[in-house]
């Protein structure tokens, strides 16, 4: 998930920024830590017009996780968003926050299974596999990368 360019935000503009991305099965977006998920919702029923409404309901769980648990909901943060659609009928969705917020805790993604209506609740529900991943600066979480893969023959 290499992106070629980014262009820079303009005063005033959308919360959204479309990345431009090397790989031509993939597209991508930046979100800003406004909590404003029109955009988000509209660019996942254009990426994915079929399965529109369930990529734009686990995009705004994750992308709302994002803003609530890491450092991608101050002010100044970012979360990014790719849909990979290299294999169509399983298309991957990434989401990527910049890191919890307490620097000094290990605090990763997990289910509860005790809150059925929690937001990974609602992914794992929805999607047939979910995982996650993070990238490390030697000290702290610096990203922390959800995994959603969706089965597009499944009638869910």
């Amino acid at each position: 998930m290499q992106s070629i360019q980014t262009p820079p935000p303009t005063p005033g503009a959308s919360s959204l920024r479309r990345l431009r991305l090397a790989n031509p099965h993939q597209r991508g977006i930046i979100l800003d830590h406004t909590r404003d998920y029109r955009a988000l919702t509209n660019w996942c029923r254009s990426a994915l017009p079929s399965h529109g409404a369930r990529l734009a309901k686990i995009a705004r769980v994750l992308v709302e996780n994002s803003h609530q648990h890491s450092r991608s909901g101050l002010p100044g943060g970012t979360t990014r968003v790719v849909l990979d659609q290299k294999r169509s009928l399983l298309p991957h969705l990434f989401v990527t926050d910049q890191g919890p917020l307490d620097a000094s805790t290990i605090d990763y993604p997990h289910l509860n299974p005790r809150d059925p209506r929690s937001g990974l609740a609602i992914v794992d529900k929805l999607s047939v596999y979910w995982d996650f991943s993070w990238t490390w600066d030697g000290h702290r979480i610096k990203h922390t990368t959800l995994q959603v893969v969706f089965d597009l023959t499944a009638g869910r």
